[in-house]
């Protein structure tokens, strides 16, 4: 999910690269062709703009689809400014501009790019002042190169630290600080996900409701902090019992907690519940409010195996209606919501709550 934050970013920064090569583009090709009395700068600024234009409008309904074309974008800036460098005069000279390269490229290329790009910045800088009609002593070139390298250097740290930084807020922001399972505000997104890839896979999927049993007299009895320490053993326990690619366990709110995962069919979803209830039997911590004298759980689960109609909240609520008659059943017990007569005409109902 870090790497998607990381990705939207880059996208991000390239879309802001595009607009502002169009805007100013635009306009120098034009004072280029009718000012400076040089129409062959202005046919190239043209070209350029035109470019961009065409990226721009490629990748219009979708940000990241630009990340297919950032590596065409850098090496027509790189193309542009090598351009500069041989009809640039004594009064501006253009090697300057090619230190804007790595600002350029650095935080909107894959990190694996990074280094190649460099690479070819600093023989491209060497190239451009050797074959300049009048050449630059080899001092000169070198001093530029490492010039380069140098900045190429910062500008590249400074970028993997602001990527360091992403992902961590990536991170905090789906993860809940207690139990360090996954949060309520990133369940809507793996749901939406996780019901699309299932429509296209034709697997089904499963939502799992899980809430401890007696919690709310449970804490009042041993403290908030021992309840706090549980809430952390349980978590724990859910994820060691939901290992497999695809699983996901989110702490729900208070003492529930959700359980989204896929591929298995309504008996091996059925054993999958039961054996993360046990998993939290097996904790044996004590709770004297409960008749089995130790921590247990009540278990609902829906599991829908066409996922074509179905909107992010049907899955919450049938499983979560089905976590209701567990409870109603004596607890510590899982529940199957198409087991109940009435799961037909329920799972019929509008599914219009927000998740």
């Amino acid at each position: 999910m870090t790497r998607y934050s990381v990705q939207r970013f880059r996208a991000a920064v390239l879309r802001m690269y595009l607009r502002i090569a169009v805007l100013l583009t635009l306009p120098l090709s034009l004072l280029y062709y009718l000012l400076d009395g040089t129409p062959d700068r202005g046919l190239v600024a043209l070209l350029f703009a035109l470019f961009v234009l065409m990226l721009r409008w490629r990748t219009r309904h979708d940000s990241e689809e630009s990340l297919r074309y950032v590596n065409w974008f850098v090496l027509a800036m790189l193309c542009l400014m090598l351009y500069g460098t041989f009809i640039s005069n004594d009064q501006l000279r253009q090697e300057v501009w090619m230190m804007i390269f790595p600002i350029t490229f650095a935080p909107v290329v894959a990190a694996r790019d990074r280094i190649v790009w460099t690479v070819v910045g600093a023989a491209s800088i060497a190239a451009a002042m050797t074959l300049r009609p009048e050449v630059p002593t080899a001092v000169t070139t070198f001093v530029y190169v490492i010039a380069y390298l140098t900045l190429s250097f910062v500008t590249l740290l400074l970028v993997r630290h602001n990527e360091q930084n992403i992902e961590r807020l990536a991170h905090l922001s789906i993860i809940d600080p207690l139990t360090k399972a996954y949060n309520r505000g990133y369940l809507k997104d793996v749901l939406v996900g996780e019901i699309n890839r299932c429509k296209r896979s034709g697997q089904p999927l499963t939502v799992i409701m899980l809430d401890i049993d007696y919690f709310k007299m449970f804490n009042d009895d041993y403290g908030h902090l021992f309840g706090d320490s549980v809430l952390e053993q349980v978590a724990e326990a859910l994820k060691q019992g939901a290992q497999r690619a695809g699983d996901y366990v989110f702490r729900y709110g208070g003492e529930e907690f959700c359980i989204v995962t896929s591929g298995l069919n309504r008996d091996e979803a059925w054993q999958f519940a039961e054996k993360l209830r046990l998993g939290i039997y097996a904790l044996d911590i004590e709770n004297k409010n409960s008749p089995h004298l130790r921590l247990t759980a009540s278990a609902g689960f829906w599991c829908v195996y066409d996922t074509s109609e179905i909107t992010p909240s049907a899955p919450l609520l049938n499983a979560d209606n089905a976590l209701y008659r567990a409870k109603a059943a004596g607890r510590n017990t899982v529940v199957d919501f198409d087991d109940s007569p009435a799961a037909e005409n329920e799972s019929r109902q509008p599914q219009g709550a927000t998740v």
